[in-house]
């Protein structure tokens, strides 16, 4: 039990009564978590409320969104981010070939490659597009004129591009 495994380290360490928020993602069980963390609380009189204390993992929302985009213009299909096992099972998984992500990349075909090495190029243009204030503002430039001549685009504001964070 996540939670348990929580309140005890708390215990532990002595934070039980010092929990302001939790990072974490949009996962179902951490809303379990929480709301057990909650109910903990409440048993030894602690002021926590799981609805103020999850604080969103944004850097996980941005890279779920990114991957919607891509998804969205064919750069990758739409399973194939979800190829990737859990945290938690890459943690425990053995350390033969047949289990080791890097390896498994090696052996994927050449339209797996295709998608990864569109990817490795959008993070090659980001990389370059944020290597300077001069491209920077030449970004942005483009992106304000581009949005000037499209006709729906009226209340659109340009946008500084931002690495994904892989979670």
């Amino acid at each position: 039990n996540l939670a348990e495994a929580v309140w005890n380290t708390l215990e532990l360490y002595g934070l039980k009564d010092r929990i302001m928020g939790i990072v974490c993602d949009n996962a179902t069980n951490n809303d379990t978590l929480l709301e057990s963390l909650e109910k903990r609380c409440a048993d030894e009189g602690i002021d926590f409320s799981h609805k103020k204390a999850w604080i969103r993992c944004l850097p996980h929302i941005v890279h779920l969104s990114a991957m919607q985009l891509l998804e969205g213009i064919g750069a990758i299909k739409p399973d194939s981010r979800h190829r990737e096992a859990a945290y938690q099972d890459s943690v425990t998984a053995p350390i033969d070939r047949e289990h080791d992500d890097n390896t498994a990349l090696l052996d994927e075909t050449e339209e797996d490659d295709e998608q990864f090495n569109t990817l490795q190029g959008l993070r090659k243009i980001v990389r370059s597009v944020r290597s300077s204030p001069q491209r920077r503002k030449v970004w942005l430039t483009e992106v304000t004129t581009s949005l000037k001549k499209m006709e729906n685009a009226l209340n659109q504001v340009a946008l500084m591009l931002i690495l994904d964070v892989k979670t």
